[in-house]
């Protein structure tokens, strides 16, 4: 007959605390052998060891106690299939990488604090296919672009616009005169005319930041989301846009995957 072990001593064998070994027994990921129906005292085997010693070594390569007590009731805490292994490595492969944009972006705030700036914070929107009337135009400085919004919103009956206006940009000045496109969402059908085009903004995953309406805060807060950009492993997706709140600006970076 083989030799029990109160949970002590057992413990003591496995260089682990009582704590866990309850923790363990609450879970269902390692029962004792045997408990004492009067003094409900738990008693383990020596063979308990080795599953002990290997759920402690997968919960070391980063699999969860749930994933673990999963294999446990499957193989008996034997790893079969390096199938176990592989979805561990891709899990932790992934955490990394989380990580490692993580402290991009951490870096990359860091940066402008000591710079003197205060962070600009990003957030990431999901946006709808949305229909839309635009007028695309080649301007010599930014501010000329507003006199082709009047006129867009001019030119459409005032029930067919919507809530959501502003402009993408699809040239910026450094590359030679800025281009930009107007538009206006739509409530309803409004015939073709030369003067606007018809069409819509595609489903997109948006990075925005805030900005006051003025050039050079608008320029850091691009400047701001150009290294989030970066840091977090993106890269843009389509023109930039720009919606007017009031007095709020808020800069818009359509964004995929590397």
């Amino acid at each position: 007959m083989s030799s029990e072990y109160r949970i002590g001593a057992f413990a003591a064998m496995a260089g682990v605390s009582v704590k866990t070994l309850h923790f363990y027994d609450q879970i269902g990921l390692l029962r004792p052998a045997r408990v004492d129906s009067r003094t409900l005292y738990r008693f383990y085997l020596a063979d308990q060891l080795v599953e002990l010693a290997a759920i402690i070594q997968l919960k070391d390569a980063g699999a969860s106690l749930t994933a673990i007590r999963g294999i446990g009731r499957t193989q008996g805490y034997k790893i079969k299939s390096p199938r176990v292994l592989h979805n561990l490595k891709k899990s932790t492969e992934e955490a990394l990488e989380k990580a490692t944009r993580s402290l991009a972006c951490i870096n990359s705030l860091l940066e402008q604090t000591r710079l003197g700036a205060d962070p600009i914070p990003v957030v990431i929107k999901h946006r709808r296919a949305v229909a839309i009337a635009s007028v695309r135009a080649r301007v010599p400085d930014y501010d000329r672009i507003s006199r082709f919004e009047k006129d867009l919103l001019s030119s459409l009956p005032e029930t067919a616009i919507g809530n959501l206006r502003g402009v993408l940009w699809h040239r910026c000045a450094d590359s030679g005169s800025p281009e930009g496109e107007p538009f206006v969402a739509l409530r309803q059908r409004v015939p073709p005319r030369g003067s606007y085009e018809l069409g819509h903004l595609p489903a997109a995953t948006l990075a925005c930041a805030y900005s006051t309406t003025d050039n050079g805060t608008a320029e850091k807060t691009y400047q701001a989301l150009f290294s989030w950009t970066r840091a977090r492993g993106y890269r843009l997706a389509g023109p930039q846009s720009e919606i007017t709140h009031d007095r709020v600006l808020e800069i818009q970076f359509p964004i995929a995957a590397v």
